[in-house]
């Protein structure tokens, strides 16, 4: 009854369907990638804004799950409120039906002519815009080619009544159909080829609409299960609260629609005659109940996640990373959004933590300082190292020409910042052992070296008003302001070697005292701080 041949060709139009899904999502990503910002940060805090901007985000993504992964995103950066993330959620439920809907037409001859237009665009005009537009036609035809051969393994079973009469059981048994249906989805791991399985044998005649309906409501769960898994072992308490959120609301609304499927069903097949057509339909008029019935209670159940699943504290002081997390790489827009927020968070770290801490290890001397100097550099050089890996992996993914430029900028801001936390323990250091070594510095050396340390402080400070608001304009403040750095550090220079001429005399080191020594050493590792910032800005400027 199966032979080889429909094996054969139901792998290979499985696989044409997702390599069109991915290749289209890739495509639209990098189209909409400069206006996905903006877009979020006009946001209204209207919890039907966040709806609408699921839907639209789970059609340009072509996938639920980096809808999902955008919002965890949002809600631990702040830019968007748990309320908020769960309304995105929902959004997401008719965003894929929006997706389904498109797929249930036989428009085969279109997408063919689509994939020709597409490889015109790609590979022969070769404009940076065309060559998106044309891998998102391309994508988005083979999506259609990919069911046509779906539908087409599935032809040889139209007339074997064993098929009919095995599938029809789980329209008697809507559970079990349901149940079915979430495993196969969990193990497709994704909810839209299911779908796509579930229209091609409705094409063939091999569903009834009893069966499809238990079916689709399966399909919503079972969508959800991969990035309900993959968030138990998540450290971010948001990721868990949105995934099971994300999985409640279609549990719940499976169970409130079980005891009214024969009603359903009347409705689905008012809507549309062709079985495929019913199939779409019963997703989308299911997706849109969810979004009636728990829309309004949304902050109802953020406040029981948030009392229920509450952040548990840490046993062990272990190390992880604040915002940058390995889902994001898969939307790159998001990826590059967590790396400027670590950045950020790396940039005061090193403001709390080692240059405030700085003045203490030069006036007390006591050990203590030292110790939280180098603690705060080792956690740097982590957070350093973790950055770093994740900008690398990232550079591998499928990115715009301006992402690939933005990736690279802030790989050099990272190891700049690295630098800064170097220079700033070997400062610290130094300063320690002067101390130890009783070197007596006079109140005109504590002037001008605290001058000097203000003046480099001032600019980091700038520095970090930059990765508050990336504005260029502070950049060039930054830029500005390094005149009066070296212009400092001249000056304590000049004190220091007022009796001596280097030019004329090749031993003048030799000729310093150790108080001179000291001052010229701690100035030239502060000097060296600037030079650091200035590259920063430097970057940052473009």
């Amino acid at each position: 009854m199966i032979s080889f041949s429909m094996v054969m060709q139901f792998l290979g139009g499985l696989g044409l369907f997702l390599y069109g899904i991915n290749v289209t999502a890739a495509g639209l990503q990098k189209i909409a990638a400069n206006k996905l910002k903006s877009i979020l940060e006009s946001l209204t805090r209207k919890t039907w804004a966040a709806t609408l901007f699921g839907i639209v985000m789970t059609v340009a993504l072509q996938s639920s799950a980096a809808t999902t992964v955008m919002v965890v995103e949002f809600v631990n950066s702040g830019l968007m409120t748990l309320v908020q993330a769960l309304g995105v959620s929902l959004g997401s439920t008719v965003g894929t039906s929006i997706v389904i809907q498109l797929i249930s037409f036989p428009i085969l001859d279109i997408a063919l002519f689509l994939i020709f237009i597409g490889f015109i665009l790609l590979l022969i005009i070769r404009t940076q815009l065309t060559r998106q537009i044309g891998q998102v036609l391309i994508g988005f035809g083979c999506i259609f080619v990919g069911m046509a051969y779906l539908s087409g393994a599935f032809a040889p079973l139209k007339n074997t009544p064993e098929v009919y009469e095995f599938l029809s059981q789980f329209g008697l048994n809507p559970i079990l159909g349901i149940l079915v249906s979430v495993l196969m989805t969990t193990l497709i791991q994704s909810s839209a080829a299911f779908l796509a399985i579930l229209i091609s044998l409705s094409s063939q005649g091999l569903l009834t609409i009893e069966a499809i309906i238990p079916l689709v409501m399966g399909a919503h769960i079972g969508g959800t299960m991969t990035t309900l898994i993959s968030s138990l072992g998540a450290e971010r308490i948001d990721a868990k609260r949105v995934a099971i959120a994300n999985s409640l609301y279609r549990i719940l609304a499976a169970f409130l629609l079980l005891p009214f499927f024969p009603y359903f069903a009347k409705m689905v097949v008012w809507s549309a005659e062709e079985l495929p057509r019913q199939v779409a339909n019963t997703h989308l008029f299911s997706a849109i109940f969810i979004v009636i019935i728990f829309l309004p209670l949304n902050g109802l159940l953020a406040k029981l996640l948030i009392k229920f699943i509450p952040q548990r504290k840490q046993k062990e002081q272990v190390p992880k990373t604040i915002y940058i997390t390995k889902d994001a790489l898969e939307v790159p827009t998001i990826a590059l959004s967590q790396a400027r927020q670590e950045i950020r968070w790396l940039g005061y770290k090193i403001l709390d933590n080692m240059l405030e801490i700085l003045p203490r290890v030069f006036f007390s001397g006591e050990p203590k300082w030292i110790l939280e100097l180098e603690k705060a550099e080792q956690l740097v050089d982590w957070h350093y190292n973790q950055l770093s890996n994740f900008l690398r992996e990232l550079f591998r993914r499928n990115m715009t020409r301006q992402q690939i430029v933005e990736n690279h900028e802030y790989q050099i801001i990272a190891k700049e910042l690295e630098y800064i936390a170097d220079s700033l323990i070997v400062t610290g250091r130094y300063g320690q052992k002067s101390y130890n070594e009783k070197i007596a510095l006079i109140t005109e050396d504590w002037v001008i070296l605290e001058e000097f340390y203000f003046t480099v402080s001032n600019n980091y400070l700038t520095l970090l008003r930059f990765f508050d608001r990336w504005d260029r304009d502070v950049a060039c403040q930054v830029l500005e302001a390094h005149d009066n750095i070296i212009e400092a550090y001249n000056l304590l220079r000049r004190n220091m070697l007022c009796d001596l001429r280097p030019e004329e005399d090749k031993n003048w080191k030799e000729s310093l005292s150790e108080r001179q020594k000291a001052i010229l050493e701690l100035g030239n590792w502060l000097y060296k701080v600037g030079e650091h910032i200035l590259s920063i800005a430097k970057v940052c400027k473009g």
